[in-house]
């Protein structure tokens, strides 16, 4: 196997495990409620996973050597899964999360980054195919963490991680770096983060809210959960589906796309087209591999950093921020306003 291949498949590896790593909690929630007995204390362990995040892409994108710097950021994620798997009170779930969550931030960075240095002529195309990997990952957690005993389904994902690792194993290091970062630099660039923060505050809102505005509406929960995982399985397969057709013009096609799914979005207010909504994750799946490699070719490895604070921001205050509507069937209109502003964001991005 050249190193071409092997390390290509080493990132989809890396992204399939980071997808199965966010949709973890929401997998094993039950069962660490019924048997630690715990709710309120989510708040800790998210909190400190957001932080560690935040400290591992700050750190990833300062680094040039991505050996031994990513097996071993494998390695610690499969230290912290074998960590909560094992755990005997929470507490060693919410420290585990937080070394979790450096160790992610770090590979976040750096899976998706070599595959576009390793692609230059193809980076759209092979970013998107990849970033497939993580839908799938995300996918796949919920199956394996409910089907086997959770403590079982840890331990074995620790080896997985450590797979992982192996196949990561002399990474080369960064050769894309597009001088130093400066104000100039993310003034140039904030049409295109604003754009991923707002893309992440879409597909988060949707994931979080749909069952509220479904069950509002009188839709039985488990045909909202369904629905749901449909939405993920939808982006994952436009990923793959889309990835050539909009790599021939990257940010145009990237817009029209999210102009096609404002109808969707517009479409959900009427109650009896409210199921639909996982059909705007076909329209959605190919926007944050496109946007990494658009920053990635035209800045440079330190603003790779700027797309996962935004994205950070963008999950965390667009779901937030539909607590304060007057009633779900508001949600619809909430979809709307931020799909509007991610088209408005990416029609900024074009002239960039």
């Amino acid at each position: 196997m050249d190193t071409t291949t092997r390390y290509t498949l080493a990132s989809l590896i890396l992204l399939f495990w980071l997808g199965f790593f966010v949709a973890t909690p929401g997998a094993v929630l039950p069962f660490w409620r019924a048997e630690f007995g715990i709710l309120g204390e989510m708040a800790a362990f998210f909190n400190l996973q957001l932080l560690g995040l935040l400290l591992g892409v700050g750190l990833a994108t300062r680094l040039r050597r991505r050996h031994p710097v990513v097996p071993a950021s494998a390695a610690v994620l499969a230290a912290a899964y074998l960590a909560m798997g094992l755990a005997p009170s929470f507490a060693w779930i919410v420290a585990a999360a937080g070394v979790g969550g450096v160790a992610q931030g770090v590979l976040n960075v750096h899976a998706n980054g070599l595959v576009g240095e390793l692609h230059p002529r193809t980076r759209v195309l092979m970013l998107n195919r990849v970033n497939a990997a993580f839908g799938v990952g995300a996918v796949v957690a919920p199956l394996w963490l409910t089907w086997l005993p959770w403590r079982v389904g840890f331990v074995l994902a620790a080896l997985g991680w450590l797979a992982a690792a192996g196949m990561a194993w002399g990474a080369p290091e960064v050769r894309e770096r597009v001088g130093r970062l400066s104000l100039g630099l993310l003034r140039r660039a904030l049409p295109l983060l604003s754009a991923v923060g707002l893309y992440v505050a879409v597909e988060a809102s949707i994931s979080a809210w749909s069952g509220a505005y479904l069950t509002e509406l009188g839709y039985p929960v488990r045909l909202a959960g369904t629905l749901l995982a449909g939405y993920w399985l939808l982006l994952t397969a436009s990923r793959l589906g889309l990835a050539r057709w909009v790599a021939a013009d990257p940010l145009g096609r990237l817009y029209r796309l999210t102009l096609a799914s404002l109808a969707v979005l517009l479409a959900l207010a009427w109650p009896p087209l409210a199921p639909l909504f996982p059909l705007v994750a076909v329209f959605y799946g190919p926007i944050f591999g496109t946007s990494f490699a658009a920053l990635q070719g035209r800045f440079g490895q330190e603003l790779t950093a700027g797309m996962f604070y935004a994205a950070a921001v963008g999950g965390t205050l667009g779901p937030a921020l539909f607590a304060v509507l007057p009633g779900p069937r508001w949600i619809p209109l909430g979809f709307v306003v931020l799909g509007a502003l991610l088209l408005a964001a990416l029609w900024r991005s074009r002239e960039v």
